[in-house]
């Protein structure tokens, strides 16, 4: 065994075949269990009959699922979600060897997550990071022989959560943001009047902002589509304010002492707004679940809701259909209407 950069290796060589070079992990204990077991598969006959994910720990995998996957084709954002994601894993996974990982360890680890309190949703993104690992280690790494995901239902991934501000809410929360009157005020109209998530706003450029045309064109979103939304009263007051007094070392819309804003600093700002303001169960992404909602309500068509949102697909959307039974009465009274004039 030896050490090479933070990764220990080991070296196996047979006559007639080529050296394997195996690495063993960045833990020592957990290399010295490793190098034993592979030294006493070599003694049985056994190693070079295995898959090289036999003697791959969780930890490794997605280490790799990091390096070959995620760096080359994911966001900024989503790599650091897929860190946090992965450290929970790790805590309950982390010195396995894949073979060790079966369906029922998986049931085991949902188990222990609800017993922790966090929500089917949580559990279902943990899991989906590491599903998509063994995924690409069984079809395209050929490191294992078969997936254990497959024998396993995750829980729900998303709830279909509507959750929007009523009259007294709205204005709760803005006597405490009257109170405040420094970024979050404008943070949370623009989040509000737009629909834009919030690491799209963090990062709002004046190239986006175009005040000449009162619109805010987006070209990456989440979901790799661009989005253009026209600028409220309310909205275009805001950046006119923030223009006036805007920094000249940055092109960045939200420029708080001196550093670009955070969505750390914008989460917990806005948690701490809702307490002050008596508003339970309300997430900064509410805002945008907010705008959709009276987008609908006002009898905006679904089709349109869903342009200015930016969602790739209606169904999307759909889940805010339920919020204008005027417009479905309206097109009864309009069917109503027609079969009059047919029976004439």
């Amino acid at each position: 065994m030896y050490k090479r950069g933070s990764v220990y290796w080991c070296k196996i060589t047979l006559p007639g075949r080529k050296p394997v070079f195996q690495s063993l992990g960045k833990d020592k204990k957990l290399a010295r269990t490793l190098e034993a077991k592979i030294r006493a598969d070599i003694h049985e006959g056994k190693f070079f009959d295995k898959n090289e994910g036999e003697y791959l720990a969780v930890a490794d995998l997605l280490e790799m699922y990091r390096r070959r996957h995620a760096e080359p084709n994911k966001k900024p954002e989503s790599l650091k979600t897929d860190y946090h994601l992965g450290k929970k894993i790790n805590e309950f996974f982390g010195e396995s060897f894949l073979p060790e990982v079966t369906p029922g360890y998986i049931e085991d680890y949902m188990v222990k997550r609800r017993a922790d309190g966090v929500s089917e949703t949580t559990i279902h993104h943990e899991l989906n990071l590491l599903r998509h690992a063994f995924v690409l280690a069984f079809k395209k790494w050929d490191l294992i022989k078969s997936n254990p995901f497959e024998k396993v239902k995750l829980p729900p991934g998303s709830q279909k959560r509507v959750r929007y501000l009523k009259l007294d809410e709205e204005k709760q929360l803005f006597d405490e943001l009257a109170k405040r009157n420094d970024w979050l005020t404008s943070v949370v109209i623009i989040a509000r009047e737009t629909g834009l998530r919030l690491s799209n706003i963090c990062n709002l450029t004046w190239d986006q902002a175009d005040l000449f045309k009162r619109a805010i064109e987006v070209e990456h979103t989440k979901n790799g589509r661009p989005v253009w939304v026209p600028m409220t009263e309310n909205v275009l007051k805001e950046l006119k304010k923030l223009n006036k007094a805007r920094s000249l070392d940055t092109n960045r819309v939200f420029w708080v002492d001196g550093k670009p804003i955070h969505r750390g600093w914008v989460g917990l700002a806005f948690r701490r707004l809702c307490k002050r303001a008596g508003i339970e169960n309300f997430r900064f992404h509410d805002l945008r679940h907010d705008f959709c909602s009276r987008l609908v309500q006002a009898g905006q068509p679904l089709h349109v809701v869903a342009e200015l949102a930016g969602h790739t697909n209606i169904t999307t959307t759909q889940r805010y259909a339920h919020l204008s039974p005027e417009v479905k009465r309206k097109a009864i009274d309009a069917l109503s209407g027609f079969n009059k004039r047919e029976a004439k």
